[in-house]
């Protein structure tokens, strides 16, 4: 059979399973079973696929129909242009968590001139709690030159991981298992969060990729979905330098409530981005100096 008929084939049993986003899944598990990208797949659309490569696509997409998330059966997700390594469980990386990177770089950029003015070193230090596949610290300690990232969560999964994360890009960061700040010890310039911000009530509804396979010690927000914006930000104080910043990824619906809880707290400065869906997805302030 040749790849395009083959792929039409499993495609067809993926939209008759009501699997979302159907057409990006096949060619991402066909371009896996090639080898190749799916630019030179395309070229080879009129070739035979070998008896085991069609096995093995039909064993993904069998996988796949389970609801089972893509990113799960292959082991990998691209973030800010790095393969990253999946866990079935730990989070998988989002595109829109992308944004929390780019806003921590610029900021760090930033802040890496004004120490640097003021002390003559540029050295930063950041922390990346509640840091699932490692994906936000592992990806500031790459694009940024002079930050040293502690990566931090609670999750054996998630620990085990982010190492494996570590070692697989070879980036130099700490990895730490704890509860929020209990085991951290460090003051730092920065701290980035994508804690779980999911109301209790609202799991049961949501997709069944996300509901039954991704873990919900990274998804439950408790009750209302701060409980852990609220503990992060009045902890954080005794662990940001003056004038340290905090970054936040937030559910679209919190944005106010989140924002109220850092004026609350005693940041100021605080900003707000939106995704490309034009969402509200981040929040950031900062922990002014004492008077």
């Amino acid at each position: 059979m040749t790849w395009q008929a083959l792929m039409k084939e499993e495609l067809e049993r993926l939209r008759q399973a009501d699997i979302p986003e159907a057409d990006s899944d096949i060619r991402l598990f066909a371009m896996d079973v090639a080898g190749c990208t799916y630019s030179t797949l395309i070229l080879r659309m009129a070739e035979e696929a070998s008896e085991e490569q069609a096995q093995k696509l039909r064993a993904y997409v069998t996988e796949r129909m389970t609801h089972k998330p893509c990113q799960y059966i292959l082991g990998s997700q691209e973030f800010m242009g790095m393969e990253f390594a999946t866990a079935p469980e730990v989070l998988i990386p989002r595109p829109e968590t992308e944004l929390l990177v780019e806003q921590a770089c610029g900021k760090l950029e930033k802040l890496r001139e004004k120490k640097r003015k003021q002390t003559g070193d540029g050295k930063l230090r950041v922390l990346d709690m509640c840091c699932g596949s490692g994906c936000i610290g592992i990806s500031v300690a790459k694009l940024v030159p002079a930050v040293s990232v502690d990566l931090a969560d609670i999750s054996d999964a998630a620990i085990t991981l982010t190492k494996k994360n570590r070692e697989r890009l070879q980036a130099d960061c700490t990895v730490i298992q704890t509860d929020l700040f209990a085991q951290i010890e460090e003051k730092y310039d920065m701290i980035i969060s994508n804690p779980p911000y999911i109301r209790t009530d609202e799991i049961p509804k949501l997709m069944a990729e996300v509901r039954d396979f991704e873990p919900h010690l990274a998804l439950d927000g408790k009750a209302d979905g701060l409980y852990f914006y609220d503990k992060i930000i009045r902890e954080a104080r005794e662990y940001l330098y003056e004038d340290g910043y905090i970054l936040f990824e937030i559910g679209q619906d919190q944005l106010d409530a989140v924002r109220g809880l850092l004026v609350e707290n005693g940041y100021v400065d605080v900003e707000e981005m939106k995704d490309y869906a034009g969402l509200d997805r981040i929040v950031m302030a900062r922990y002014p100096a004492l008077a």
